[in-house]
């Protein structure tokens, strides 16, 4: 294929960076693929410019050859398609999408924009800012003062006021006659002044609280349901398993953390509440542990109970108006089927004001510490 190419060189020019120049992509029967711009066709062949290098070269195929011919999607096509993506919420694709095309045209403004909105949506700021900043060095001439304005503003957003109101007054001074543009780079640098004082900062931070509610009701509709009632009853698993993972990293199989609270409560957690509030207005907690039935019974009891006080107080520390059950159990097969079999549990006992912990297993005392002797 690369001899064919050779042989069929008929033109060599500048492929142009910006134009919008719609492409083919023929596919040949012996299941090879080429793509790029068709300058002549006639029944018995077609003749096509690709990219050669720096520049273009026209080569000649037979129909013969030729399977299917596609239409591709300009680069233009391809801005939309990403900015799709964007406007969909998944900065992800946008992003991916996006970096390609910067890769393809390092100097095109509207695909570097969309590139720093797709980061800074995905929480990249840094990279955001950075993505902008390589278009500056890159382009020396002929910028693009919607970019420039975008930069002022995440300079702005970052707290750097000298390169913001910088940025807003380049992207001014690029088009002196254009009125419209002038007065934005005005409205923006007044609009610095303003956060400077702190007019403008309640206003942020106002829009950044809803951002978090809206974040955090989103995050709460889905969960994995066997390791918890809710969002914050799996982090408060993953907690205690983190915790047990230290001493015993092998005997948890799983942990299922159940919350109860009043149905308002319930509602105002569904509706983006903080994880303090909902903690503190939780009132029943009860968390299953499934362990590994050998290890448990080889545990020392003192080490058995010491486990179980450890989960039953961190469960108490971050739900204060709930006292929790802690059931400890294993899986057994009886008749073919599995069933639950409780092995432990710990429950606060309000006439002792102390955790009990109850045990279903044989004793298997610590032969180091001593049952101590009662005196009569």
């Amino acid at each position: 294929m690369r001899r064919l190419a050779l042989a069929a060189v008929a033109l060599l020019a500048l492929w142009p960076d910006s134009a919008p120049v719609r492409a083919e992509i023929v596919h040949l029967k012996g299941g090879s693929k080429i793509e790029g711009r068709i300058v002549e066709q006639t029944d018995a062949e077609i003749r096509i410019e690709i990219k050669a290098g720096d520049g273009t070269a026209v080569m000649t195929i037979k129909r013969a050859r030729i399977d299917r011919i596609e239409e591709s999607a300009t680069f233009e096509d391809r801005i939309k398609a990403a900015q799709a993506r964007l406007d969909a919420g998944d900065a992800r694709a946008a992003e991916s999408q996006y970096r390609e095309l910067v890769r393809e045209n390092p100097r095109h403004s509207v695909a570097r924009m969309g590139l720093a909105k797709a980061l800074y949506a995905a929480v990249k700021y840094a990279e955001a800012i950075k993505t902008l900043e390589n278009y500056v060095l890159l382009v020396q001439q002929g910028r693009d003062p919607e970019l420039l304005l975008l930069l002022a503003d995440y300079y702005l957003q970052d707290g750097n006021y000298k390169e913001a109101k910088r940025a807003a007054r380049e992207a001014a001074d690029l088009y002196p006659e254009d009125k419209s543009l002038a007065l934005r780079a005005e409205e923006f640098l007044k609009r610095i002044e303003r956060v400077r004082t702190g007019v403008e900062q309640i206003k942020q931070r106002e829009t950044a609280e809803q951002a978090e509610l809206k974040k955090r009701v989103e995050e709460r509709r889905t969960w994995d349901k066997k390791r918890g009632t809710c969002l914050d009853a799996v982090r408060a698993a993953d907690a205690l398993e983190a915790w047990t993972a230290e001493s015993a990293p092998k005997l948890l199989f799983n942990t299922m953390v159940e919350l109860g609270a009043q149905d308002e409560v319930i509602a105002a957690y569904n509706q983006g509440c903080t994880d303090a509030d909902w903690q503190g207005r939780v009132t029943r907690v009860g968390v299953t542990f499934t362990v590994d039935e050998v290890r448990w019974t080889e545990m020392y009891d003192n080490e058995k109970a010491t486990l179980i006080y450890g989960w039953y107080h961190q469960m108490r520390a971050r739900y204060g108006k709930a006292y929790p059950v802690v059931t400890v159990e294993c899986t057994v097969k009886e008749d073919g089927k599995e069933k639950s079999k409780n092995l432990a549990r710990g429950s606060w006992d309000g006439r002792r004001n102390t955790v009990v912990v109850d045990r279903w297993t044989r004793e298997n005392r610590d032969p180091a510490k001593p049952k101590p002797k009662v005196i009569k």
